[in-house]
């Protein structure tokens, strides 16, 4: 059995979108696979304590609103999404990939807020959803704002500002970013950590 912790501080809080009918697949995702809160490897959660005295420093609460993902939920998401969804969201990984790095529980997906809960200004939405995304024929064009290296008039110098304040945040605890999405880091080299099929499998600390 592997281990997972619980991860909540001060001023690293759980705000789980997939939990909710908030997100793109405007329904609960978890609740029924019993994930209530956000879960990490252990590796994850101490690096993740570093952040706490940064973020009281900074006046700001880090927002975790994805972590761990068994695979069992993974492969609902990808067989249940609807066919607009579909070309954006992954299949399940199989054990000898190099990518699904939620169901390893070494991934974490975040946004930066005020104390007051006040979420700063990024390039897009966090996991780039808003509603009517579907019925939007620039959506395309969206998501390229998703890229951490993405610059252009269209997005407010203090989105650029906040993204790059995020990942220097995150790379202080050696933790590695996702290129074509300021929201996601994880552990280096996370395929090399193991699959975990279902909540099931993990003993929660």
């Amino acid at each position: 059995m592997l281990t997972l912790k619980k991860i909540e501080t001060p001023h690293i809080i759980s705000n789980r979108f997939y939990q909710t009918t908030n997100n793109a697949f405007y329904k609960d995702m978890y609740s029924s696979f019993g994930l209530k809160t956000a879960l990490v490897h252990p590796k994850l959660h101490k690096k993740l304590l570093l952040l706490e005295p940064k973020l009281e420093k900074l006046q700001l609460k880090l927002v975790i609103y994805d972590a761990f993902r068994p695979l069992e939920v993974q492969k609902f998401m990808y067989e249940t999404a609807p066919e607009y969804l579909k070309p954006y969201i992954a299949p399940p990984p199989k054990e000898d990939s190099k990518r699904g790095f939620h169901p390893r529980g070494v991934a974490i997906d975040c946004y930066l807020t005020k104390l007051d809960g006040t979420e700063l200004i990024f390039p897009t939405k966090p996991d780039a959803f808003y509603e009517g995304y579907e019925k939007d024929e620039n959506y395309p064009n969206y998501l390229k704002k998703c890229h951490r290296d993405y610059v252009d008039t269209d997005i407010p110098n203090e989105a650029i500002q906040n993204r790059q304040l995020l990942e220097d945040l995150m790379v202080s605890i050696d933790l590695e970013p996702l290129p074509h999405e300021w929201w996601h880091f994880n552990l280096k080299e996370a395929w090399t950590y193991p699959l975990i099929p279902s909540l099931k499998d993990v003993i929660i600390e």
